[in-house]
């Protein structure tokens, strides 16, 4: 299962996921990075029960905008692309986090995370194979991976505020 996973990212980075600085688009607009785009949706979304709205935002412009969007590869890249930003943003709540921990709370938040990785990459392996052999199959990961990845990206910014020590 491991690998499987490890060779959907592979996939999806050589696809041409990553954070990329804006690309210049016909008409002379840039299009903004998955990273800038959930943090320009972030900030327009303080509250934690507001930021669910900028789950999939960068995703449905981007197959909409790109020129190969709505094609399974297209949906591949653009999805991996706000993967990739949810997880940057996911990997930045959990450092600020373990650093407002102090003595064994690190341990277990340490582990309570590689327990949640396994968690959502088994759902997400689950969702997928309802689409075994089907061209959605890889999408439906894709998007699991990054809806789950940016739940819980939300749900460690604002670990203090909604779990406050006793």
């Amino acid at each position: 299962m491991r690998r499987y996973l490890c060779a959907l990212i592979v996939g999806l980075m050589v696809a041409g996921c990553g954070s990329a600085p804006a690309e210049p688009q016909p008409g002379g607009m840039d299009r903004l990075s998955a990273y800038d785009t959930i943090d320009a949706c972030l900030y327009r979304h303080p509250a934690a029960t507001d930021r669910a709205v900028c789950i999939g935002e960068f995703s449905q412009a981007c197959e909409q905008l790109a020129a190969d969007g709505e094609t399974t590869t297209g949906m591949l890249t653009c999805r991996g692309e706000e993967f990739e930003a949810w997880d940057r943003w996911l990997n930045e709540s959990y450092l600020a986090l373990r650093e407002s921990l102090a003595g064994e709370a690190v341990v277990t938040l340490r582990e309570a995370q590689r327990s949640w990785i396994a968690h959502r990459d088994q759902d997400c392996l689950f969702l997928a194979s309802l689409y075994a052999g089907g061209t959605l199959e890889r999408v439906e990961q894709a998007s699991c991976l990054s809806r789950k990845t940016a739940e819980r990206a939300i749900e460690l910014m604002h670990w203090d505020a909604d779990y406050p020590p006793f």
